[in-house]
């Protein structure tokens, strides 16, 4: 199964609070190997109150919390652009968004920077 953006975030978080599944599975009262399928893709549709109580005990800033949020919604969200994303904070959850929806010509992906880098001076000429 390929990897998804939330599986990503979730253990992200979850590596940042350095807990191992089974830490984060008796804190959150969440199976370990239901953490799991979610952190590898095999489960991509998680509850809100299950991913309530996985962000309870992840304590992620607001702005983490939104992303994976939104991201339950959006399993189709390139784990590559979520890493990257969670790596800088200064990339709002909106232009994260923005990146995350764009469709491209062919087969090739921009890269995360690039994509970023693009979604921000589309957003700059609309101001002018």
């Amino acid at each position: 199964m390929a990897q998804t953006g939330l599986g990503v975030a979730l253990r992200k978080l979850r590596e940042r609070r350095t807990f191992s599944l089974r830490e984060m599975s008796q804190l959150s009262a969440v199976d370990h190997a239901y953490v799991y399928r979610l952190e590898t893709g095999e489960k991509t549709s998680p509850s809100g109150e299950l991913i309530g109580k996985l962000l309870k005990v992840l304590k992620p800033t607001e702005r983490e919390a939104e992303i994976v949020k939104w991201l339950t919604d959006h399993p189709e969200a390139d784990p590559d652009l979520v890493e990257y994303v969670l790596g800088d904070e200064s990339i709002d959850v909106a232009i994260f968004t923005m990146a995350a929806g764009a469709r491209h010509r062919g087969n090739a992906r921009p890269d995360p920077a690039t994509l970023i880098a693009r979604i921000r001076r589309a957003l700059d000429d609309e101001d002018e």
